[in-house]
C-alpha cells in the first residue's frame, strides 16, 4: 500500500514538473527570436548566443511560475518583476566580454533608466496611484 501511494505522488510530481517544463512553439520562437536581436545588438558569437538563449528561456519559465501572482498578489508579483529583470540583466552583462559590447549593454540600460524616470515624474505629477506607477516603469524594459 506505502508503494503504491508513494508511486502514485511520485507520478502526479513527475507530470507536474513535466507540465510546467513544456515550451510551446510560440515561446521558442519568441526566444529565439529575442536571442537573435539581441545577437545583432551585441556582436554575439555562437557560445555567447546560446547564454543568452539559455537566459531567456529561464526568464520566461520564472515568468510562467509568477503569473498567477498577477491577479492575486500585485505587489509581489511586481517585486518579482523586477528581481527577475534584475537578474536577467546581470546575467546578460556576464555574458558580455567586450569593451564595445559592454558600452553598448551600458548605454541601454542609462536609456531605460531615463524612461523610467520620466514615466514615474509623468504618472505621479498625474497623480497615479503607486501600484500603477510601479506596473508602468516596470513595463519599461531593454536587455
Amino acid at each position: 500500500m506505502k508503494s503504491r501511494l508513494f508511486l502514485l505522488i511520485f507520478a502526479l510530481l513527475a507530470t507536474q514538473t513535466l507540465f510546467s517544463q513544456i515550451m510551446t512553439p510560440a515561446d521558442d520562437a519568441a526566444m529565439r527570436n529575442t536571442t537573435g536581436q539581441l545577437t545583432e545588438k551585441y556582436h554575439l558569437n555562437a557560445d555567447q548566443a546560446k547564454q543568452v538563449y539559455q537566459i531567456q528561456q529561464r526568464k520566461n519559465r520564472n515568468l510562467a511560475e509568477i503569473a498567477s501572482l498577477q491577479q492575486s498578489n500585485q505587489s509581489l508579483y511586481q517585486a518579482k518583476i523586477r528581481s527577475i529583470q534584475e537578474g536577467s540583466l546581470a546575467n546578460i552583462r556576464r555574458v558580455l566580454n567586450s569593451k564595445e559590447q559592454v558600452d553598448i549593454f551600458q548605454k541601454t540600460q542609462a536609456e531605460v533608466r531615463n524612461l523610467r524616470s520620466a514615466r514615474r515624474k509623468e504618472m505621479t505629477t498625474q497623480g497615479a496611484s503607486k501600484e500603477a506607477v510601479e506596473a508602468a516603469v516596470l513595463a519599461i524594459y531593454a536587455e
